[in-house]
């Protein structure tokens, strides 16, 4: 995917539900990159020269050495004969594929292919930088997409601030790992569903960005596969000729064919899950109502407490769905609802050693619109204030995890980095207070009172919401055109 292509714009004759498209639009989108990018390149350039890569990431670059080095993906003899040392300075533990494949790499090899050029040309840093962009282009297509779908300019600039730098967009922007790969292609093939009409070259490029995610890792398959079948079911009531059917089929088919042939020539096997063979803890051993409420409230791995731009997300769906966006949401759970509820069937859904809400990085930008629409139908300035104070506390809570020896990374710790480091700072105790699933489960208090809290305050967006029926704000807010809310009401 090309960034123009990622980034481009709706078609000036579109209808005009968006009224995107103008100067205005290129504009506010401009401004909204570069304050996203400030602090997602000065990250880069922090772990770049201050960390070594953690987690998978390393593990991730081993693939890169190996394909620079020796043209293979036999990665065995680059953990041998510490060929890491250009990034990763001390000794790694190799993550190699079970037997008999003992001398190729456990992690999928789609995220090294996409990024080796970078690697080859910048090393770590060229990767880092590569991921950077990738999540402006997340942000870009946030925006893009409300704004498609109705939202006046101003909520879609907070919305995209939201996903930018009060999301998993920012915290994995500066690392290798595959998950904002994946959150890029399911945002951009949930807009282009969106969208009005479909256009030759969006088919082209969502197909091959979905073609794409079973190489970056086969748990991502629960997402390529209900994006493909809602585009594909959309043609066929459009009644779509056959070139529109080839330019969605055709690059999806050819990377597809190409997935088998590698697995079959390489593996000897069709299984896109092979590498892994053997880790039996990724799917059905856990409860998935449970593992909602850890996913939720969690302050080490769960998602409210790192990433509080997503209260909105309640009270964006109920406000949706009760004004005539039920099919807009029934497409969004069908494309976000196997993956979401295949892991929290896992016991692994926390993500292992890494920062918060790293399984979930890949489908949080998706919940763009039910967030920007909150806002918007709650029109009150404390509302709005509050949100982008929540991306105040995410961007604070990514500079403190610099200042922790684990870079933010954590697994079973029982608490929020960041928030151990302030209290180190302070003398302030903040961590006790919160619900930790992997020491205080079995203590439901905490995450009773917090689930209540979270409960309170969708009950206050709807309020505001629900004071503020009738008559959308005034026209002239958006260059003189139809107010966008009365396009987002009318859909």
């Amino acid at each position: 995917m090309t960034m123009d292509a990622a980034i481009a714009e709706p078609d000036l004759d579109e209808p005009p539900r968006a009224a995107a498209g103008s100067s205005p639009d290129r504009r506010v989108l401009a401004a909204l990159l570069a304050v996203c990018a400030v602090p997602m390149v000065i990250s880069a350039l922090v772990h770049r020269y201050t960390r070594i890569p953690d987690g998978d990431e390393p593990h991730y670059l081993v693939i890169n050495e190996s394909l620079k080095r020796y043209g293979s993906i036999h990665v065995k003899r680059v953990y041998d004969n510490w060929e890491f040392k250009a990034f990763h300075p001390g000794p790694l533990d190799a993550h190699l594929a079970a037997a008999p494949h003992g001398t190729l790499p456990w992690h999928g090899i789609g995220g090294p292919l996409l990024w080796h050029v970078p690697y080859l040309l910048g090393g770590r840093l060229g990767v880092l930088l590569f991921m950077v962009a990738v999540s402006l282009l997340t942000v870009a297509n946030a925006f893009w997409l409300v704004r498609g779908l109705g939202l006046e300019r101003r909520y879609a600039f907070v919305t995209g601030l939201g996903i930018g730098l009060g999301s998993t967009a920012l915290t994995y922007s500066a690392k290798a790992f595959v998950e904002p790969l994946a959150a890029l292609a399911v945002l951009y093939g949930f807009r282009v569903l969106t969208k009005p009409a479909l256009r030759m070259h969006d088919l082209v490029l969502v197909s091959a960005a979905l073609g794409t995610l079973p190489w970056v890792h086969s748990r991502f398959l629960p997402l390529e596969v209900p994006l493909v079948l809602l585009l594909a079911w959309r043609l066929y009531r459009e009644r779509a000729g056959r070139w529109r059917w080839a330019a969605l089929l055709g690059p999806l088919a050819a990377i597809t064919a190409g997935l088998f042939t590698y697995l079959w020539t390489v593996w000897h096997s069709l299984n896109p899950s092979i590498n892994q063979a053997g880790d039996t803890s990724l799917l059905f051993g856990a409860d998935p109502a449970t593992n909602l409420v850890g996913v939720l409230l969690d302050q080490e791995h769960g998602v409210l407490f790192s990433y509080p731009i997503f209260l909105f997300v309640l009270p964006g769906l109920v406000l949706a769905v009760a004004g005539e966006h039920r099919r807009l949401h029934l497409q969004l759970l069908a494309v976000v609802g196997p993956y979401c509820l295949i892991l929290l069937t896992s016991p692994g859904w926390w993500g292992g050693w890494a920062p918060p809400a790293r399984l979930w990085a890949a489908v949080l930008p998706v919940f763009a619109f039910p967030i920007g629409y909150a806002l918007q139908r709650a029109h009150h300035w404390t509302l709005t204030a509050w949100a982008v104070a929540c991306v105040g506390v995410s961007v604070g809570l990514d500079t403190l995890c610099r200042f922790s020896p684990s870079n933010g990374f954590s697994a079973d710790f029982g608490y929020l980095v960041p928030l151990r480091v302030l209290e180190g700072y302070t003398g302030w105790h903040f961590t006790g207070y919160l619900p930790a699933w992997q020491t205080r489960a079995a203590a439901p208090w905490p995450f009773l009172w917090w689930g209540l809290a979270v409960a309170a305050f969708a009950v206050l967006v709807l309020l505001a919401a629900r004071r503020r029926a009738g008559p959308p704000p005034g026209p002239g807010r958006d260059g003189g055109r139809e107010p966008a809310q009365a396009a987002v009401g009318a859909r």
